[in-house]
């Protein structure tokens, strides 16, 4: 199958402008051009024909001059046409670039063969009439191919050889044909008729040169004929024929020979010619490409144009916008195709009027649109507008519409050229924003706090309502760092730095300072400021809160006051309490050294005694609840056996368990259980479980102590058989006053904090305790784990305490304001052997002392007139350390024991003495030492 024609190639303009010689038209401007020359020719021929037969002197060097300049032109012509070629693949354009080789190929051959111009007989040989034949063939193969060319223009099918390779097989065939009229004229000279005789023509010559003459005219007959001048290519040739023609003429038709004027005159002519011909060839090829660069601008700028078209139809579908222009002289209205989108109605149908539209929109917008445009039609600025617009599915629209007029050269408006974009997603945007802002308004001028906003910069715009209420100021006055105003000056700096701090890093700011009130007073404010971030983390702004917080500066200032005086009442009640306890104890000490007693006062001695006892603890862990809650409780922590520490829990207990009649099993581990802890305090703990399970155990329950390792742990349990925990109790069994229901029934008495003091005591040591029951009536078990010292179990080394309990006589004076107290003492200390001397004031008791010089001075604290602390100064100051001085008091607070060691006491006893303990005391050389629960000993100063 052949290959497809193509088609010709054209520039990409609108006028479809053809791009090669030949099918380009001749303008008027070529047109005239080639009728100059043509008509120069003429006239020039016309001169020198009657003149072409004057003989004038040979002139060897003229022939290489003109034959070259001609080869040149030819060349330069072939090379333009294989040009054109390779846009046109016309087989007509390669017969005509051939016949140009030809041309120039047998005018080297003619330049070679001519005498005593390189060689007397020519260089390429022959005799002659070489240089005649070849001149006759020279000036025959031109004019062929341009009939040739006329011939196959517009019939001759396109190349279907690549143009490379059809050029090459032309030039092949175009030196073969050379080759053979060259080997003719030489090698075949003498087979030829002669054309010349010397240096004149010969009769056999006319064939020749009248033969090249009329093909020549022929050429032109036929192109001008067949083609018509109507492309430069073709209106060229036929000048070039035109020229050649007159060459011949002259040359070879009326001169006589060579080196006349015609011989002359002719090759300069058609130097000449030849020369302008490929000028204005070239100038056309310069027309073409400079059309084509133009056209290709053209095209650029056009396809910028369709993507810009393209790019604004995207923008304006993406914003749902659409274009319009508005001809004010003919009153009609064109809409791009998106006006659909913004409608629903297609540009065709809106129509070429603005009636249409007008007529959907809003009847309260329609006045403000129509005077819009009116105004842009005077005005030269940018006017725009928004409106409602009835949309094809029914609904409302809102639409802004901008237009700017376009003004012709005079400054009159011609047309409106706007767009329309809906705006309908923004003014819901809007709308729902402006609501959102106004409940934050309403939220934020509602709320108690004062609120404010601020920019990233730390710039505050808005206040709310209670702001401006509290502060009587207006926002002029405090936008800004204007807020700084209010504020207290002492505390001022140190707020701004720490604001500002947070306004370069971007955290949270909460800081309590005051801030003036519009009556001149200062309340304490909490303030918070919190940054709004995006999604990156950039702030936008600030929000912040000041929270009065007076209200609760006096709620906390009360709490600490009835605080303060729960602890005053405790302490008070405690010292009210121990007062009538000391003689009841020292009454009972008294009754158990009398011998024997009936058995009704050995029962009602007992009863005494475990009751008081009784009164006695609870008025300690009352005590000792207080410190923990408190935080003051002191731990005297060492290394100490946790084994020993239940084993003397358990000791301390059992007589409360053998008297409710119940069952002990301990189970103890070989590991001692080292640990570092206050062996008192976790005694108590252990103490207090054992006997919270006695006291909720119905009579001849088992009880069941037990004691073991679990890593670096100790655990303590204690099981009973006993009432049990319901399960919506466990939570709460650990707080303070806790007691069930079912407990609360039982007559067994208690404040309910003895598990809490189990709880205070364990969590100081580090540990933890946990309660565990099945439910009401199925036990509980109690387990407390404390940490252990890491390495061995070695049990640690008990010191070997020698107690000498002779009794050495001292002289003891007992100061106390509470008669039994002093008395029922004071017989137990004679009882025992000792000196003893009462006094019941300070006053009293400082003068016994001056007397007697005693050993010891047991001293209470709160007695009228001179106290125990105003004793205690003049005693030291008086007899200095000869003295032990040891309070007896029923004050026992931290603040107590510190007010005694500063008046200078030795011993801080609460009242019931402690047996032991004081015995201890009295013991001759018997070394201070610490007492039990709340009893506190003082070194010697």
């Amino acid at each position: 199958m052949p290959p497809a024609t193509p088609a010709p190639l054209r520039f990409a303009s609108g006028r479809n402008a053809p791009a090669t010689l030949t099918d380009r038209p001749a303008d008027a401007s070529s047109r005239r051009a080639a009728l100059v020359m043509v008509a120069l020719s003429t006239g020039v021929f016309l001169g020198l024909a009657p003149l072409a037969a004057l003989p004038l002197a040979p002139a060897a060097w003229f022939i290489p001059l003109f034959q070259s300049v001609l080869i040149i032109n030819d060349l330069v012509t072939a090379a333009l046409l294989f040009g054109q070629l390779r846009l046109t693949r016309d087989k007509a354009v390669l017969v005509l670039a051939s016949g140009y080789v030809f041309a120039a190929v047998m005018a080297s051959v003619h330049l070679l063969s001519f005498p005593d111009v390189f060689a007397r007989t020519g260089i390429v040989g022959g005799g002659a009439q070489t240089t005649g034949y070849l001149h006759v063939l020279w000036h025959m193969g031109m004019p062929l191919a341009v009939i040739a060319y006329a011939v196959l223009r517009g019939r001759a099918a396109p190349l279907a050889a690549p143009a490379g390779r059809a050029i090459v097989r032309a030039l092949l065939v175009v030196l073969g044909l050379a080759a053979a009229c060259t080997l003719l004229t030489t090698l075949g000279n003498d087979l030829l008729p002669p054309m010349l005789a010397g240096i004149h023509y010969s009769s056999a010559f006319n064939i020749g040169r009248y033969g090249a003459w009329v093909v020549t005219a022929l050429a032109l007959a036929v192109l001008w004929q067949r083609r018509g001048p109507h492309s430069v290519l073709d209106l060229w040739l036929m000048v070039m024929l035109c020229t050649t023609f007159f060459e011949i003429a002259l040359v070879s038709i009326f001169n006589a020979g060579r080196y006349d004027l015609g011989f002359y005159a002719g090759r300069v002519y058609s130097t000449i010619a030849s020369s302008v011909v490929l000028v204005m060839l070239l100038g056309e090829h310069w027309k073409i490409y400079r059309d084509l660069a133009a056209a290709q601008e053209t095209a650029r700028s056009e396809a910028a144009l369709r993507e810009s078209r393209e790019v604004l139809s995207l923008a304006m579908h993406g914003g749902r916008m659409a274009a319009w222009t508005r001809d004010l002289a003919h009153k009609t209205t064109w809409w791009s195709p998106e006006v659909q989108e913004l409608t629903g109605w297609p540009a065709a149908a809106l129509g070429g009027s603005d009636a249409f539209i007008f007529e959907r929109v809003h009847p309260a917008d329609r006045v403000v649109l129509r005077g819009m445009m009116d105004a842009a039609a005077v005005s030269e600025e940018e006017l725009a507008v928004e409106f409602r617009l009835r949309h094809a599915d029914g609904s409302w629209r809102w639409l802004e519409a901008r237009c700017q007029a376009i003004r012709d050269e005079e400054g009159g408006a011609t047309r409106l050229f706007g767009v329309a974009a809906d705006i309908t997603v923004q003014k819901q945007s809007a709308q729902a924003t402006a609501e959102l802002e106004a409940r934050f308004r309403a939220l934020a001028d509602g709320m108690p706090q004062l609120a404010w906003m601020a920019r990233p910069d730390g710039w505050v715009y808005w206040y709310n309502r209670r702001w401006y209420e509290y502060t009587g100021t207006t926002l002029q006055e405090v936008e800004g760092w204007g807020w700084r105003r209010v504020h207290d000056p002492e505390v001022l700096p140190a707020v701004v730095e720490q604001i500002r701090r947070s306004f370069d890093t971007g955290e949270t700011f909460e800081m309590v300072f005051p801030l003036r009130a519009a009556d001149g007073g200062f309340r304490p404010f909490l303030t918070r400021m919190t940054p709004l971030k995006d999604a990156e983390g950039q702030v936008l702004a600030w929000f912040g809160t000041n929270t009065d917080i007076s209200q609760q500066h006096a709620e906390e200032e009360a709490l600490r006051t009835a605080d303060r005086r729960k602890d005053e009442f405790l302490a008070t009640l405690a010292h009210e309490l121990r007062n009538p306890l000391a003689p009841i104890r020292n009454a009972v000490e008294l009754m158990k050294r009398a011998g024997a007693l009936p058995p009704l006062v050995t029962r009602s001695r007992d009863i005494l005694d475990r009751q008081s006892r009784h009164l006695a603890r609870l008025v300690d862990d009352l005590l000792e609840v207080s410190r923990i809650t408190q935080g003051k409780l002191m731990l005297h922590k060492e290394k100490v056996s946790l084994q020993d520490c239940v084993h003397d829990a358990v000791n301390a207990a059992r007589p409360a368990l053998e008297a409710a009649g119940h069952h002990l099993e301990l189970h103890s581990h070989a590991d001692p259980l080292l640990a570092h802890a206050d062996t008192t305090r976790i005694t108590q703990a252990v103490v207090n479980l054992v006997n919270n399970a006695a006291k909720f155990t119905p009579r001849g329950g088992h009880i069941t102590v037990s004691s073991w390792r679990e890593g670096q742990h100790a655990c303590i349990s204690v099981a009973d058989t006993g009432i049990g925990i319901p399960a919506e109790h466990l939570a709460g069994i650990f707080g303070m006053f806790s007691q069930v229901a079912s407990a609360r029934e039982r007559s067994h008495g208690g404040l309910g904090i003895g598990l809490a003091l189990v709880r205070g005591f364990v969590e100081l040591h580090g540990g933890s305790v946990q309660a565990q029951s099945e439910g009401a009536g199925r036990g509980s078990k109690f387990t407390i784990r404390l940490p252990l010292l890491a390495g061995g179990v070695q049990r640690p080394e008990q010191p070997v305490e020698e107690r000498d309990r002779t009794t050495q006589p001292r002289r003891v004076l007992v100061v106390d304001d509470n008669e039994d107290a002093a008395n029922s003492l004071a017989s137990l200390l004679a009882h025992d052997g000792h000196d003893v001397r009462v006094a019941h004031s300070g006053e009293e008791g400082l003068r016994i002392a001056f007397e007697l010089e005693p050993e010891i001075v047991l001293l209470d604290l709160g007695m009228p007139g001179m106290n125990g602390l105003e004793v205690a100064r003049a005693l030291r100051a008086r007899v200095g350390r000869d003295v032990r001085l040891i309070a007896v008091t029923g004050w026992g607070q931290a603040r107590d024991r510190e007010l005694t060691r500063e008046a200078g006491f030795d011993f801080h006893l609460t009242k019931p003495v402690d047996r032991d303990e004081l015995e201890q005391l009295l013991l001759a050389g018997a070394p201070p030492g610490t007492g039990r629960g709340d009893v506190a000993a003082h070194p010697k100063h």
